[in-house]
């Protein structure tokens, strides 16, 4: 009976010795089986991490470009005003000059009130011409970035 025991306990360390000579165990089995599945796992959530951070990238090279179009589009704008600024002093001093020629010429006190009757018609008149050139551009300015941002944000898929 010694002899059968000592033989069960030889066959039990021969099945627990693998063949390059390390000893397992029914526990370490299941320990390198949870330690393949935990690494599995930590591979899936670094995928998961990955692509996230692949569409934060996207979505922020997305809104870069959305903003650099809502700045152009704001620039446009400011030029816009400019040039009708520009064009509103161009235009009072035109007429301007053409009063001071005209109120050199007039030959009575009602000619010269005609004259600044005149110039104060036609600077007023190109005040709201200009006016609305503005109000225009500026209407435009207030609405681009956001048409600039919301089309950039079209152009890219939905995920």
């Amino acid at each position: 009976m010694a002899e059968s025991r000592r033989e069960r306990e030889e066959a039990a360390q021969e099945t627990q010795t693998s063949n390059d000579g390390k000893t397992t165990s029914p526990a370490a089995g299941t320990a390198q089986s949870g330690a393949g599945a935990v690494h599995e796992q930590a591979e899936r959530i670094a995928q998961v991490g990955t692509e996230g951070m692949r569409q934060a990238a996207d979505a922020s090279a997305t809104a870069a470009g959305g903003m650099l179009n809502s700045g152009s589009a704001v620039a446009s704008g400011a030029q816009e005003i400019t040039a009708a600024w520009a064009r509103y002093a161009e235009e009072v001093m035109r007429h301007t000059s053409e009063a001071s020629q005209a109120l050199l010429r007039a030959r009575s006190f009602t000619d010269m009130l005609e004259v600044q009757a005149k110039l104060l018609r036609d600077n007023m008149q190109a005040f709201l011409d200009q006016s609305v050139a503005i109000t225009e551009a500026a209407s435009r300015m207030a609405t681009r970035p956001f048409e600039a941002i919301r089309n950039t944000g079209a152009d890219q898929p939905r995920r």
